[in-house]
């Protein structure tokens, strides 16, 4: 009983700590107005409020002469929305761009800032098109939501302001590719259901190729913070993330089993592939030290969590090796986790999946709790939170040395190596 009361205070530290975060960061947010507009125009004096769909500001200098204009307008990125200062002077010429926020991975951001994109869009005047501009390669999604931000801002100061009269065409942003890799989930989910096991090497293999290699599409724990603390995309800019992330999310939820890790995840498949193909030699640890690994992933996620809401962009908990592998682009940290996962997958099957996946043990307790909620009842509320986190912040490797055989030695050595790598890697993220 003691046991329980310690695990409880524990989650309940654990979760006060990340609303405290929270809040601190919704008060940060509401920071003064003429500090953030002199960002993008350092010579503002005072500004007066203009109308229009974004916020927009008439920017003064200290003599009262009109020096512009300054938008703030958003666009959907890979991790959620951008937050972007355009200002524009009467000529109609966009003067400076500055990106007061965003959610994106630190690695693809520096890319695009790196390409001079933000340079390019600066001089570029409201009514040109913007069609001499290319997106960063690599950094697509990011870059576009750069990109659609100065767009949007410039079109309504031009229009409502600068007597110009700006076209630009609007509509959902589904494409073809984005259709198939819709019918590839939902073709899994409805192949788990009726466990049609002749369809899954096909569904995981489509699924390396569409969701990994082209579209660089994967859920990672990034995502579950945005829903956390509602940094979700426009849906016109991207409804394929709604089918991803909420969709697979409320499915897993609703079907009570995680279909989304054994049937759809091109990373998963990746190292089944690398198991089945190079397995050469009988690697066995022992439940317990598999079971000790497991544990300690929870204190990493929560750091993960904490410093994501701290510094109001869940982009810095992108650890995960997927992109490294897909994309070549990742961390020092993320590029020798990857090399250790992919040595380890040819001894245990899905190493990383199995020991240190935090979506996969999400969705997993997603898919327990639907199967809890069935046999709920008012007595056992009380319990419930603990028994369904299995919480404990303690690695879960003392005291079990000594029963360790050398095959849990290369087990526990290869999984501590990739836990301090991840808390690096966040590191790495927070300083890019």
């Amino acid at each position: 009983m003691e046991i329980k009361v310690k695990k409880t205070i524990i989650v309940v530290l654990a979760i006060g700590l990340l609303i405290a975060a929270g809040i601190y960061q919704y008060i940060k947010n509401g920071q003064d107005t003429l500090a953030l507009l002199q960002q993008g125009e350092p010579a503002v004096a005072e500004f007066a409020n203009v109308a229009g769909d974004y916020p927009s500001y008439r920017l003064l200098n200290d003599r009262g002469e009109l020096l512009g204009y300054g938008v703030i307008a958003t666009a959907s990125g890979y991790g959620g929305k951008l937050y972007v200062l355009s200002v524009i002077n009467p000529l109609g010429e966009i003067t400076s761009v500055t990106l007061l926020e965003d959610s994106e991975t630190p690695l693809y951001l520096h890319k695009v800032i790196d390409s001079g994109l933000i340079q390019k869009l600066t001089a570029t005047q409201v009514d040109s098109g913007f069609s001499e501009i290319d997106m960063v390669t690599g950094a697509t999604l990011t870059s576009e939501a750069i990109f659609n931000s100065v767009r949007k801002g410039a079109v309504q100061i031009g229009n409502d302001y600068l007597g110009k009269d700006i076209q630009i065409e609007t509509g959902i942003n589904f494409g073809g590719w984005d259709a198939a890799a819709a019918i590839l989930i939902v073709g899994s989910a409805i192949a788990s259901i009726r466990n049609i096991k002749g369809l899954r090497p096909w569904l995981l293999v489509g699924s390396v190729l569409l969701l990994g290699f082209y579209l660089n599409y994967s859920i990672a724990y990034r995502n579950f913070i945005d829903l956390l603390i509602g940094n979700v995309p426009v849906f016109i800019e991207r409804p394929f993330w709604y089918i991803l992330v909420p969709g697979i999310f409320l499915s897993t939820f609703f079907l009570g089993r995680n279909f989304y890790c054994s049937w759809l995840c091109p990373f998963g498949a990746v190292q089944e592939g690398l198991y089945k193909s190079l397995n050469l030699v009988k690697f066995s640890p022992s439940p317990k030290i598999k079971a000790a690994v497991r544990k300690a992933r929870w204190p990493v996620l929560w750091l993960a969590a904490l410093i994501s809401i701290l510094l109001n962009n869940p982009g810095i908990a992108g650890y995960e090796p997927f992109y490294v592998f897909f994309d070549s682009n990742g961390t020092t940290a993320q590029w020798i986790i990857l090399i250790i996962v992919i040595l380890m997958s040819t001894l245990q099957l899905r190493f990383w999946c199995n020991g240190f996946c935090p979506t996969g043990m999400l969705l997993n307790e997603v898919a327990a709790l639907k199967r809890r909620l069935k046999k709920l009842n008012l007595k056992k509320a009380d319990t419930f939170w603990v028994s369904s986190t299995n919480a404990s912040v303690s690695f879960g490797l003392q005291g079990i040395q000594s029963e360790m055989s050398r095959q849990d030695k290369v087990y526990a050595f290869a999984s501590m190596a990739v836990i301090i790598l991840v808390v690096v890697s966040l590191i790495e993220n927070v300083w890019q």
